[in-house]
C-alpha cells in the first residue's frame, strides 16, 4: 500500500504546487487591472471634481489620453486574460476581508455610475468633447466595470460562502 500513498501524495502535493502557481497568476493579474483602476481614480477624481463644479471651465489636457489609454490597456489585457485562463480564486473564507473588497467593488461602481451620469446626462450638451474623448470616457468606464466585476468575484471566494448569502 505505500506506492498507493506515495503516488497519492505526490498527486496531492502536484496539485497544491499547482493551484499555488494559478493563485499568483491570478493575484498578478488582479494588481495590473487594480493598477490600471490607481491610474483612472488618481488621475480621474480631479477631472470629475472640475466638471461637476465648474465645468464651463473645463478644458481638456492632450496628457490625459496618455494615462487613459494606459490605465484601459492595463485593466483590459489584464482582464481578458483573467478570463481566458481562469486562474483559481482563494478558498479560504475570511468574512472581513471578503465584506471590505465587496465594499471597495460597490464604490467603484458608484464613481463610474456618477461619471456617466454627468458626463452623458447632465453636463454632454455643455462639455466640448471631441468623438474620441468620449470613446475614451466610455472605454474608461468599461474597464471600470470590468475591474468592479472582478471585485465582486474575488469578494465571493473571499467571502468562502459563494451563493449564501
Amino acid at each position: 500500500m505505500t506506492p498507493k500513498t506515495t503516488t497519492t501524495n505526490s498527486r496531492d502535493q502536484a496539485a497544491a504546487a499547482e493551484r499555488e502557481s494559478g493563485l499568483g497568476t491570478y493575484f498578478f493579474l488582479f494588481a495590473v487591472q487594480t493598477a490600471g483602476a490607481v491610474i483612472v481614480v488618481v488621475n480621474g477624481v480631479p477631472i470629475y471634481r472640475q466638471i461637476a463644479g465648474d465645468f464651463a471651465n473645463h478644458q481638456p489636457e492632450p496628457g490625459i489620453l496618455w494615462w487613459a489609454v494606459a490605465a484601459v490597456a492595463l485593466i483590459q489585457i489584464a482582464y481578458w486574460i483573467r478570463v481566458r485562463l481562469q486562474p483559481p480564486l482563494p478558498q479560504r473564507g475570511h468574512v472581513v476581508i471578503g465584506h471590505l473588497t465587496a465594499f471597495v467593488a460597490r464604490l467603484s461602481f458608484i464613481l463610474a455610475s456618477s461619471t456617466f451620469a454627468v458626463v452623458f446626462f447632465i453636463r454632454f450638451d455643455q462639455l466640448s468633447l471631441p468623438p474620441h474623448r468620449v470613446l475614451m470616457v466610455l472605454a474608461l468606464l468599461f474597464s471600470i466595470f470590468c475591474w468592479t466585476l472582478e471585485l465582486e468575484r474575488l469578494a465571493r471566494a473571499i467571502h468562502g460562502a459563494e451563493g449564501k448569502s
